[in-house]
């Protein structure tokens, strides 16, 4: 099984990619997979759907329930059925029902970023399973702590905390990357992606910016996540260990901005000045 998923991945526009750096530039397989990251971050344009999404209508987050579905306003959210190889990862490493809980839980929190709401149903359709499949993996994943937020229980929701918020706050509470993986089934790519997203959110805070439209539009995340990321902040200031851990993530930000200031440097020298948080704070 193992040997066909890895065929497929190299049939990909992804393999190609990284097949590219590495014979061509002679990188690493973790440098590729860094450059592919931060490509697909970067450049890939915003009109142009990646291989994995899927665009479609779904109902506004802004209606509430009591009218028919065909009354209701609908807007176009682009969602990430097949994020490659952070998906591959999660299939190798937990299988098949783990992927599918993780897909569950990206694909419901982009439509809200992009201030749409799916429903059960939905979820079911475009992940390929039955409602009843939807339902029980929804109950599993509530039981760790994640909330997933759908069209029934969008007005009825507690504070439970969505998969980006609890995993930078188990970041947050010390735990290693391995140990949040294990915890959660996401991808190492995803969390670090995570953690780096809160880090600017948090370095827009400490240099004044407090509101979450102005730091949205700053650093390029939908502010919902910013909001949810300020919220955590606030939060986390309350908790002397999580406080001290947002200090070292300042420092370190700080301490990579002046790492690289020659004029001509190495690849492997740019690779590794673009996420200082890579490494994580063991």
């Amino acid at each position: 099984m193992e040997k066909k998923q890895e065929r497929q991945l190299h049939k990909s526009s992804e393999g190609e990619f990284i097949f590219e750096l590495h014979h061509e530039y002679e990188l690493s397989p973790r440098e590729s997979e860094s450059i592919l990251e931060t490509a697909k971050r970067c450049l890939i344009r915003e009109n142009i759907l990646k291989e994995g999404e899927i665009e479609v209508s779904v109902i506004s987050i802004e209606e509430r329930s009591g009218k028919l579905v065909e009354n209701m306003r609908k807007v176009r959210v682009r969602l990430t059925i097949d994020e490659g190889l952070e998906d591959l990862e999660i299939l190798k490493n937990s299988g098949r029902v783990s992927l599918r809980r993780v897909r569950i839980q990206r694909v419901s929190q982009e439509a809200i970023e992009q201030n749409g709401i799916l429903s059960q149903e939905d979820l079911g359709k475009y992940l390929s399973c039955d409602v009843r499949t939807i339902k029980r993996d929804i109950r599993e994943i509530k039981q760790s702590g994640i909330e997933v937020i759908t069209r029934g229980v969008l007005y009825n929701i507690g504070r439970g905390q969505t998969h980006k918020v609890k995993i930078v706050g188990l970041f947050l509470e010390g735990k290693t990357f391995s140990e949040i993986k294990l915890k959660t089934k996401h991808s190492l790519g995803a969390i670090k992606r995570y953690i780096q997203d809160f880090q600017k959110v948090l370095m827009s805070n400490y240099h004044g910016i407090k509101d979450a439209a102005s730091i949205s539009h700053l650093t390029g995340l939908s502010i919902t996540i910013v909001a949810q990321y300020i919220e955590l902040i606030h939060q986390s200031k309350k908790d002397k260990h999580k406080k001290a851990m947002m200090r070292e993530m300042i420092r370190q930000w700080k301490r990579a901005g002046t790492r690289i200031k020659k004029k001509e440097v190495t690849t492997r020298d740019y690779i590794r000045s673009l996420a200082p948080m890579t490494g994580g704070v063991r």
